[in-house]
């Protein structure tokens, strides 16, 4: 990976980073500070599909091409969810 790839391509690139950075922050800031968070009964569903749990790794997958930034708070925030649905059911 070429470090110059690190850098957003323009303006919108660069804002929808900054953005999607700070919105996965605040969601994993939220998230670590309770210990059970109430998640949508559809979320709860969803988590005994194979698909589901597919479709989760997909998503850090093309965070993480897009802005390794992005993979990771993406990742983080999967994990934490991961260990609540384990708690949960």
């Amino acid at each position: 990976m070429d470090l110059d790839s690190l850098d957003p391509v323009g303006a919108v690139d660069g804002t929808l980073r900054l953005i999607l950075v700070l919105a996965l922050f605040g969601w994993n800031v939220f998230e670590g500070l309770s210990l059970r968070t109430p998640y949508p009964a559809t979320m709860v569903a969803l988590w005994a599909s194979p698909l589901w749990r597919a479709l989760l790794l997909l998503t850090i997958w093309i965070g993480a091409e897009w802005c390794p930034r992005v993979g990771v708070l993406t990742a983080v925030a999967v994990l934490m969810y991961i260990v609540n649905m384990i708690q949960i059911t």
